[in-house]
């Protein structure tokens, strides 16, 4: 597995209006750094319309945003906190909604890694001390920490 966190790919107080504008704010670390092809945020925001990344996992919402691979030029994650939470669709609960804090969007070159980096993420939220970790960070420095000790 690929490296997948990057201190340029993290992000604070992303003041959102919606689901759409969170991605595609959120889209512009990865355009802007050169992880993804011009066609990658509205891939995304396509993709989300269909198959919705919303999850609820100890005490914190997050979205896990991606699209397909011919839309990214080097795997990352990227590693947002919403300034207020946003609604996205639940993952596996279609008609249930979301209140997401954090944006953990991916762009992944690799198939085989796609499954990889999602349970990286979601091990992240299975352990405590990293989901309170994540929870108390406030700074773009403090969530690189978390996300590199908990995510890699």
């Amino acid at each position: 597995m690929e490296q997948a966190i990057y201190r340029e790919l993290i992000m604070t107080g992303v003041d959102a209006k919606d689901s759409e504008d969170a991605i595609r704010q959120v889209g512009q670390l990865f355009l802007k750094n050169g992880f993804v092809k011009d066609t990658y945020i509205d891939a995304v925001v396509a993709r989300e319309k269909v198959f919705a990344t919303g999850l609820e996992l100890n005490g914190i919402s997050i979205a896990m945003p991606h699209t397909d691979i011919i839309h990214v030029n080097k795997p990352g994650v990227t590693v947002a906190k919403l300034s207020h939470p946003v609604e996205f669709e639940h993952m596996g609960e279609p008609g249930r909604k979301v209140q997401a804090e954090m944006l953990f969007m991916m762009a992944i070159t690799n198939p085989e890694d796609q499954i990889g980096t999602i349970m990286r993420v979601l091990g992240a939220f299975q352990n405590k001390d990293a989901m309170e970790a994540f929870k108390k960070a406030e700074t773009e420095d403090e969530i690189y920490a978390a996300a590199m000790q908990y995510i890699g």
